[in-house]
């Protein structure tokens, strides 16, 4: 008995500034998509480094409802979800965190630093090496995303 109740207390103490957490983490669903609109390395937010890190630059949807998100190309709109770019996503209790668990693809788990999330801007950070080129040094890049009003069309490959 004594270890259910840990297990309920524990489960509470999680529970507990997730639930307070959603009606920030709701921000994401001001807008049906997001577009990324800048990249830029930590300390250096006056230049914009997208050409450099075309796998965080896209439209992504998100619904908070379901903690489903999905990434798109911008050029295209075809949905990059075989590579990962689909599944899960978690707000941490102090929103400090944005965490991500796709449903497919090579990386099992992605977690973010959560700088800006409003009705206006999305925006994480994270490190990856520089220029996304394996063995290079870690960076941190912060990506900002803005509501998507362009005329792309988006389909879905996420199995309802």
């Amino acid at each position: 008995m004594q270890k259910n109740m840990m297990t309920g207390l524990l489960l509470a103490a999680l529970l507990a500034p997730l639930a307070s957490a959603n009606a920030d983490v709701r921000e994401l669903a001001s807008s049906p998509r997001w577009l990324t609109t800048k990249v830029y390395i930590d300390g250096a937010p006056e230049t914009d480094v997208k050409a450099k890190y075309p796998g965080v630059v896209g439209i992504s949807t998100w619904d908070p409802e379901r903690n489903r998100y999905e990434f798109f190309h911008t050029d295209t709109g075809e949905s990059k979800y075989n590579n990962g770019g689909g599944g899960y996503f978690f707000v941490t209790g102090d929103q400090q965190q944005h965490i991500l668990v796709p449903d497919i693809g090579p990386t099992k788990t992605l977690v973010r630093r959560l700088e800006t999330l409003n009705n206006r801007e999305f925006t994480y950070s994270r490190e990856v090496p520089r220029d996304m080129v394996d063995n290079n040094p870690l960076v941190r890049i912060h990506v900002v995303h803005a509501p998507y009003t362009g005329t792309i069309e988006t389909k879905s490959a996420i199995k309802q």
